[in-house]
C-alpha cells in the first residue's frame, strides 16, 4: 500500500521584527502529490535580515521556489526506480550545485530588474554592484539576498533530507518519539551559520536519504531557528512535535491548518520576537481513519 502525505504551513512576521517595521524574512513553499506516485516537497528559508542583507526576504523566497523546482527535477531525473545508493550520491553530489546554481541566478535577475541604490548598499564600502553579461557578482551582491534552507522531499520509495545553516528538521514516529534526522550544528550559535551566499555553499549541505521501510515518520516538521529559540532546550522544543502529531490525530489537519498561524504568531511574542515559519509533512496512513485529512 502506498503512504499518503498531507503537507501545510504557515510563516508569520516575528513581534520584534513587527515593532522594528520590518518584514517577515522567511519564506515557505510547498507542493502537496497529486497521486498516489507523485512526491511532496517542503522547502523553508530564513533570510539574514541584517543591515548588509536587506533584501533577505527576497533572497529567502527565491531560495524556496528555487528549491521546489530543482528537488523535483532532481527526482525526475533519477527515476522512480533509481537504486538508494545512487539517490544518495546524486544528493550529496549534484543536487546541493543545482540548488545553489539557481538561487544564484534567480538572485542576478532580481538584481538586473531591480538594481541596488547608493541608500541600500550604504552598509558596504564598495560602489553597489551591477549586474553584467559573463561577469560574476561579488559576493556581497549575494550577502544582500542571504538566506539559509532546509528542506523535505518524499517520494514512494523515499525521503530526502537536506540543511544549509540553522534552522530544524524534527521527525515524529507513531509512538510519540521526536528526533533529528540530520545533527545539529553547533557552530551555528551567536547569530553565525552558513547560507546560501557563504562561499562554497554547496559543500556545507547536510544530507540525508532513508528508504521508505521500517518505521516511517507520522509526522516531518520543518522550522526556521526563530521556532526552537522561543524554548529553553530541546525537550521542551521536541514536545511540539508530539503535540502536533497530537492534534493532527484528534482534530485532522484542517484544524491544525486553521490554527498554525495563530500559535506561532503566540510563540513569537511570547518567546524569540523573530519570524517563525513552521511546515510540516503528516502520513495519513498513521492517523484513525475517522479524523478527516487533507
Amino acid at each position: 500500500m502506498s503512504l499518503r502525505w498531507t503537507a501545510l504551513s504557515a510563516s508569520v512576521q516575528g513581534a520584534s521584527h513587527e515593532h522594528r517595521g520590518q518584514g517577515n524574512q522567511d519564506a515557505v513553499r510547498l507542493k502537496n502529490p497529486s497521486g498516489a506516485e507523485d512526491v511532496l516537497i517542503l522547502a523553508i528559508a530564513d533570510g539574514h535580515g541584517s543591515a548588509r542583507s536587506f533584501r533577505s526576504d527576497r533572497g529567502s523566497a527565491l531560495a524556496a521556489e528555487c528549491a521546489l523546482r530543482e528537488l523535483r527535477r532532481f527526482i525526475r531525473q533519477l527515476g522512480p526506480d533509481a537504486p538508494l545508493s545512487r539517490v544518495r550520491n546524486r544528493a550529496v553530489h549534484r543536487w546541493p550545485k543545482a540548488l545553489v546554481t539557481a538561487w544564484k541566478s534567480a538572485v542576478r535577475a532580481d538584481l538586473a530588474a531591480r538594481p541596488f541604490s547608493q541608500m541600500e548598499f550604504a552598509a558596504f564600502p564598495e560602489p553597489p554592484p551591477v549586474v553584467k553579461p559573463g561577469e560574476e557578482l561579488p559576493v556581497s551582491a549575494y550577502l544582500a539576498y542571504g538566506a539559509t534552507l532546509i528542506t523535505v522531499a518524499i517520494t514512494r520509495r523515499y525521503i530526502l533530507y537536506s540543511q544549509l545553516g540553522d534552522g530544524d528538521i524534527l521527525t515524529v514516529q507513531a509512538d510519540g518519539v521526536v528526533s533529528r534526522p540530520l545533527p545539529k550544528r553547533h557552530e551555528f550559535q551567536a547569530n553565525q551559520t552558513v547560507s546560501l551566499c557563504s562561499h562554497h555553499a554547496h559543500a556545507e549541505f547536510q544530507i540525508r536519504v532513508d528508504a521508505l521501510r521500517g518505521p516511517v515518520p507520522a509526522l516531518i516538521m520543518l522550522s526556521t531557528d526563530g521556532y526552537a529559540n522561543c524554548f529553553g532546550d530541546d525537550k521542551d522544543f521536541f514536545k511540539v512535535g508530539g503535540d502536533f502529531l497530537s492534534y493532527l490525530r484528534s482534530e485532522g489537519a484542517a484544524f491544525v491548518g486553521e490554527k498554525l498561524e495563530t500559535w506561532l504568531r503566540q510563540s513569537s511574542h511570547d518567546g524569540s520576537g523573530d519570524d517563525i515559519t513552521v511546515g510540516l509533512a503528516a502520513r495519513a496512513n498513521a492517523f484513525p481513519s475517522s479524523v478527516r485529512f487533507g
